[in-house]
């Protein structure tokens, strides 16, 4: 048996010893929902980061475009006139 498997069986037994103590329950439940909830933040926190990578990294392609001449850059005047309409 695997070492994983041993230790869900492990921590699974403990939790059926818990069953007749309702406050051990709830504190149980309510570290559960903290962990959850620090893993999506994580997961999260690390998309973010990617996406606002691969922003700047656009942003500098276009700007290394731009500056070699390949592209001329909207001015910032059309940019507003354009995100109001």
């Amino acid at each position: 048996m695997g070492k994983t498997m041993q230790l869900e069986q492990s921590v699974l037994q403990d939790v059926i010893s818990l069953l007749d103590n309702k406050n051990a329950l709830r504190k149980l439940q309510s570290f559960l929902q903290v962990l959850k909830k620090e893993e999506s933040e994580e997961e999260m926190t690390a998309r973010e980061k990617e996406e606002i990578l691969n922003d700047i990294r656009e942003g500098l392609r276009e700007l290394k475009a731009a500056r070699t001449g390949k592209v001329e850059l909207q001015s910032a005047r059309d940019f507003l006139h354009e995100i109001r309409n």
